[in-house]
């Protein structure tokens, strides 16, 4: 698993400044004190170093070049900066120093790689990890934010609080500066692009930002592994990881014979070239909750991908068997690609008749109710008083329920406690007083909202799979492709009758035709269903010496009896993965 620290400049610093793994690679301050340590198992640090300024950027592959020397050069400020990293492709985290203007770190927009920062002796400590951070400084944890964890989804910006008391979480569109008197600010670099693009121009931008991104993920690579799924987003990846090498792809079979997944990753191999195709049988497919008692992982929040964590291992095994150093994922596609009817209740007040023929359309699709819908778009509502009024509404867990608004409503675990729920309760009252939504429109929020979302199941999936010795990489979280997809016009990528249109029209050039033509998607509901009464067993005695009904937050004698009734409707909505996530994180931290 890769992880870094970032050390004050100072003697008190260098002598507490080793954190908990050893390091393998070292760079240090002007000073030679050590300025950056970082064990990296799957990417790669590159140092730029031009007019007196350096930059690491820790990420997939090299993406230096003699532009970029000579854009690090000319910077004079931290700030200059601004206009460099937005033209650098890949997922990199960026650690520079700019003359004597102190040091800039950041993450990705997107969110998967993050960046986190504590006050510990007399100076600014940074990490990608919050995990690192609080066992090296012994922070306490956060019961607030880990009470939050259990709701599901979780609303904006509850997500973006760390786990430990004093951890800071960095926002994912912001840099941090740390300058030469020992202070810091967050200073915002990033914002969604302007929706200016038709679709023939934004299939090139986002073909040519996915393609260098896989370039740039199997850069320096002796063996790639693939997911084919069958879908839009591994069958895109497939094609472009052939333009530049062999490729081992991996296809699950589905236990629901209604599934046509195998049947699409099958064509593709029928008509790509340069493919090894390996299928894992459906009884070889692990179900969700399986082997949980082997999560050991050291994540550095609580996901819901622990569930499935033994499936997705399954996926990677065949990589790991064959020496595979990547293995890419479509996580991420459907985030950018498929496009909420809620950009279309966005454009009412400027495209009137259009957008309500749209949003009639998508009534119809998910048989939304018209008092429902009416209530949404006639009395609108700003996002503070959406999150203290609505966010915790259990709206979420109603699939014939409109999201034409800010959200979906969270839902509180019936199995809760009182405690638990007051507190809850009392963090999102708070949040809602001072937060900002993502963007100025329901729908672009949203949309935002999302990609963070995906990026926090991006992570812990990249974790888990890394612990094992082969890490995944989501190419469609680049920067790049998001702007690239997010630049392109609502009316053209937000299609209720056609299923991805940018991303078909950007791979039309790469993909035969008949590949472009689903209009299904698989979505493992079998798999989770079936999981739960295999293992209900597990689940049950998991709360027996519950660490969560240990702090106050569960009712562990609820939850025991209805693992032992698998059917009943209270398991319906998803909040069982957000409590066995957040059990089985406080284990890891405990054992």
């Amino acid at each position: 698993m890769d992880q870094f620290v970032v050390i004050p400049d100072h003697e008190a610093a260098s002598a507490v400044g080793c954190p908990p793994w050893n390091p393998t690679h070292t760079i240090a301050h002007a000073s030679g004190r050590p300025w950056i340590r970082a064990r990296l198992t799957s990417s790669s640090l590159t140092c730029v170093r031009a007019g007196g300024n350096t930059v690491a950027l820790i990420g997939p592959g090299d993406p230096t070049s003699p532009a970029l020397e000579r854009a690090v050069a000319n910077c004079r400020t931290a700030v200059d900066l601004d206009r460099v990293v937005t033209s650098i492709p890949g997922l990199f985290h960026v650690i520079a120093t700019i003359g004597t203007d102190g040091v800039r770190i950041q993450g990705t927009a997107s969110g998967v790689r993050q960046v986190f920062y504590t006050r510990y002796h007399d100076g600014w400590w940074v990490s990608d990890r919050a995990r690192t951070l609080a066992e090296m400084t012994g922070a306490p944890l956060d019961h607030a934010a880990l009470a939050l964890r259990l709701l599901e989804p979780m609303p904006h910006p509850l997500g973006q609080r760390a786990l430990w008391e004093t951890i800071h979480t960095l926002p994912s569109d912001s840099w941090l500066h740390l300058d030469t008197r020992g202070q810091q600010r967050v200073c915002r670099w990033w914002q969604p692009p302007e929706q200016r693009n038709s679709l023939p121009t934004g299939a090139q931008e986002v073909r040519r930002a996915l393609q260098t991104s896989v370039r740039l993920h199997l850069q320096g690579r002796t063996c790639v592994s693939s997911e084919l799924s069958g879908g839009f987003d591994s069958t895109t990846l497939l094609f472009l990881a052939t333009q530049e090498r062999p490729v081992l792809a991996v296809t699950a079979e589905s236990r629901d014979p209604l599934d046509d997944d195998r049947d699409w990753a099958d064509l593709a191999i029928l008509h790509s070239e340069r493919v090894d195709h390996h299928v894992v049988a459906a009884h070889d497919v692990p179900l969700v909750y399986a082997d949980l008692d082997q999560a050991v992982e050291p994540l550095d929040e609580p996901s819901t991908g622990i569930a499935s964590r033994a499936r997705v291992l399954a996926m990677t095994l065949p990589g790991r068997a064959a020496g595979a150093d990547v293995h890419l994922t479509g996580h991420g596609g459907d985030h950018l690609f498929v496009g909420l009817a809620t950009l279309w209740a966005d454009m009412l007040t400027r495209h009137p008749l259009t957008a309500a023929r749209r949003l009639a359309i998508y009534r119809g699709m998910f048989r939304w109710s018209r008092a429902d819908m009416a209530r949404q778009l006639l009395l609108p509502t700003s996002y503070r008083r959406w999150l203290a009024s609505r966010s915790l509404s259990g709206t979420g867990a109603d699939p014939m329920y409109p999201f034409l608004t800010w959200g979906l409503g969270a839902t509180i675990p019936p199995w809760t406690t009182a405690w638990g729920t007051d507190v809850i309760r009392e963090e999102v009252s708070r949040a809602a007083r001072t937060t900002t939504p993502l963007a100025s429109t329901p729908g672009r929020h949203l949309e935002l909202d999302g990609l963070q979302d995906g990026a926090r199941l991006v992570r812990a999936l990249t974790d888990i799979t890394a612990h094992a010795g082969l890490a995944m990489s989501a190419p469609f979280f680049d920067d790049r492709v998001i702007e690239a997809a997010l630049r392109v016009r609502v009316p053209d990528r937000v299609q209720p009758h056609r299923y991805k249109p940018l991303l078909a029209e950007a791979m039309r050039e790469v993909i035969p035709d008949i590949l472009l033509q689903r209009t299904t998607k698989g979505v493992g509901d079998m798999a989770q269903a079936l999981g739960l009464r295999t293992h209900a067993d597990f689940l049950g005695k998991l709360w027996s010496e519950s660490r969560l009904a240990d702090r106050g937050l569960v009712d562990a004698t609820h939850l025991r009896n209805l693992c032992a009734n698998p059917d009943s409707p209270e398991l319906d909505n998803g909040s069982l993965l957000t409590t066995v996530a957040c059990e089985l994180w406080l284990r890891t931290l405990h054992d």
